[in-house]
């Protein structure tokens, strides 16, 4: 996995075409996905979460939407710098706060700050997952939620040959050409390949104390959706 300044620099090339390379390389299937996220981590009105690796904050919106206020913040200022405007076009910046850039191994957050803490494709690119999740614990308060979005394996065989067949050799092809930079849509097959599949995943988190860990497959597998409880 490149350390953590190469990951930086990668999402700082593409931050401009991150949102339409989202929505091409999924087929569209990503609005489905924040929304099956929102719905699974419990945001409602009264809820202040806290969501890690946030990007350009579509998932920020997917929070606000059900009523949470959300903390928005990345590892990227670029792509982080991009959520505000979207926020107020939205009519959520009164929702949404896009905080400093932040790692997920190091929060700048109190003990105990947040009801609910997300993290969707962001996991994948953190050097030390164990660091991560002692931090996700220590800013979740009591009972708080953590959410996972993340590229998963498929559990059909026909599907996972098609997919890593298309991730393989189709994205980062359409990806380089969106983007203009070949290296994070070759580095993306990559890691996914290299993550844990959804019950490595589920072991994971158990081992760093999180408690009731469950997940459900989306779209066969493409994308897991784990939750955990502090």
């Amino acid at each position: 996995m490149p350390e953590g300044r190469q990951v930086q620099q990668m999402f700082s090339a593409i931050a401009g075409k991150y949102d339409v390379l989202n929505h091409v390389l999924s087929g569209g299937a990503d609005f489905w996905w924040w929304r099956r996220m929102a719905r699974a981590s419990g945001a409602e009105p009264g809820k202040l979460f806290l969501d890690v690796a946030a990007g350009t904050g579509d998932s920020s919106l997917a929070l606000a939407r059900r009523g949470a206020e959300v903390v928005s913040t990345d590892f990227t200022h670029a792509m982080l710098r991009l959520g505000p405007d979207k926020f107020r076009r939205k009519g959520f910046s009164d929702r949404i706060w896009a905080s400093s850039d932040a790692d997920a191994q190091c929060l700048p957050f109190r003990d105990a700050s947040f009801d609910g803490l997300t993290i969707c494709y962001g996991i994948r690119n953190v050097e030390d997952r164990a660091r991560a999740y002692a931090e996700f614990l220590r800013v979740l308060r009591p009972s708080g939620q953590l959410t996972i979005l993340e590229f998963s394996t498929p559990v059909f065989p026909g599907l996972k040959a098609f997919y890593d067949w298309y991730s393989r050799w189709v994205l980062p092809r359409i990806g380089a050409r969106i983007s203009g930079d070949a290296s994070a849509y070759t580095y993306l097959p990559e890691s996914i390949r290299s993550f844990p599949d959804q019950r490595s995943l589920v072991v994971e988190l158990e081992a760093a104390g999180f408690r009731q860990v469950r997940w459900r497959n989306l779209t066969g597998g493409i994308v897991a959706l784990h939750t955990a409880w502090k």
